[in-house]
């Protein structure tokens, strides 16, 4: 029978995880998407608040 763990184990599913981010950084991530979101509105001709984030 074969075993029940996944191939290669299941310890590769947790190590990579990018560490979680100081309020600084997430601070400065929601200016910086605001101030993008702002710009790509302006361009647009269209209301700001209704560009939808990243590719939509």
């Amino acid at each position: 029978m074969y075993a029940a763990a996944p191939y290669r184990g299941a310890t590769r599913a947790v190590a990579s995880r990018a560490p979680a981010a100081g309020p600084r950084a997430r601070l400065r991530a929601a200016l910086l998407r605001q101030w993008r979101q702002a710009q790509r509105t302006a361009a647009m001709n269209v209301p700001a608040g209704t560009v939808k984030r990243g590719r939509a």
